[in-house]
């Protein structure tokens, strides 16, 4: 394990830390790597776990890990069998990935005491009855069956599976995927029924021949039970945040900063609300308009409920 404390300009020192740990998922021999970020200080914190895009790595997101961490959460990112970072050629496709990233997830429900544990002190000050569940992307689509969306098994008929968990209390599906079929119809959201934030911005990348990547990535928002759910839409934003997170290798936006300032903002009002029981962000959450209208929150967001 290694750790590390955040630094922040000119030397000054945040209230966070990183904790590296390499956990091995009992009965296997494979190490799975995962990147613990958490304050320095605080008791009863709840936790977040985070599952990237496709072929990126736990340590792709640290802007938006370590500000959640700083706002008082222990944050668990993951490494999944599909990143490059573990050998996998980008643009390859192998169909157990997405269900191999569920028992990811769910291996690391499953022993999240032991793993805390090799963080000195976590064990103690993590509250492991809160949890939400998030991802960028294909990790969206792992965080949302998670908190109780299905997917069709189409190696067995067809048939609705579910994969929720009953430890999630909260889910952020950030840049996900709408319905795409045979995996996913839009009757398979609808069963997501937790407090739930949606994020996507208006030039998102596109993946559905039929449609924008804007209108596909909001589906999740439009197609799951409503009630306590929000859409935050950023204005202009590519995919990966003005390629400010999620890939190392794009040409940065000159608005990458505002969208990942506004992303962090009601990221963190969406998880005090939910996770922490917090009055105040809960009521700016409430406050807001319901579908079709929306609240501008700054020069490049809107937001919104249903």
């Amino acid at each position: 394990m290694a750790a590390a404390v955040l630094g922040g300009a000119g030397g000054a020192v945040k209230a966070a830390e990183v904790h590296n740990v390499d956990f091995t998922p009992p009965g296997e021999s494979r190490v799975m790597p995962l990147r613990i970020s958490a304050p320095t200080t605080g008791r009863r914190l709840p936790v977040v776990l985070f599952s990237h895009g496709a072929y990126a790595s736990k340590d792709d997101y640290a802007p938006i890990l370590d500000h959640w961490a700083e706002a008082g959460y222990v944050v668990i990112a993951v490494t999944h069998r599909d990143s490059v970072k573990l050998g996998v050629t980008r643009g390859s496709n192998n169909p157990k990935f997405f269900e191999w990233r569920l028992d990811d997830l769910q291996s690391i429900l499953a022993n999240l005491e032991s793993i805390l544990q090799q963080a000195p002190t976590l064990r103690s000050r993590a509250d492991v009855t809160r949890i939400a569940a998030t991802g960028h992307s294909f990790g969206g689509l792992v965080a949302q069956t998670l908190g109780g969306a299905t997917f069709n098994d189409v190696a067995r008929g067809g048939s609705a599976v579910s994969r929720a968990d009953s430890r999630i209390r909260a889910v952020i599906i950030f840049s996900g995927a709408g319905a795409f079929a045979p995996l996913l119809a839009a009757e398979n959201f609808a069963t997501l029924r937790l407090p739930t934030l949606v994020t996507v911005g208006s030039n998102d990348l596109k993946q559905a021949p039929d449609l924008s990547g804007y209108e596909w990535r909001r589906q999740p928002f439009d197609l799951v039970a409503p009630g306590r759910k929000y859409l935050l839409t950023l204005e202009g934003a590519d995919h990966y945040l003005g390629g400010i997170v999620g890939r190392d290798d794009l040409p940065r936006s000159p608005n990458a900063p505002l969208y990942l300032a506004d992303f962090n903002r009601w990221s963190t009002a969406f998880l005090d609300a939910y996770l922490r029981d917090r009055r105040g962000p809960r009521r700016q959450l409430e406050a807001l308009p319901t579908s079709p209208m929306s609240r501008n929150v700054s020069t490049v967001s809107t937001l919104q409920q249903r």
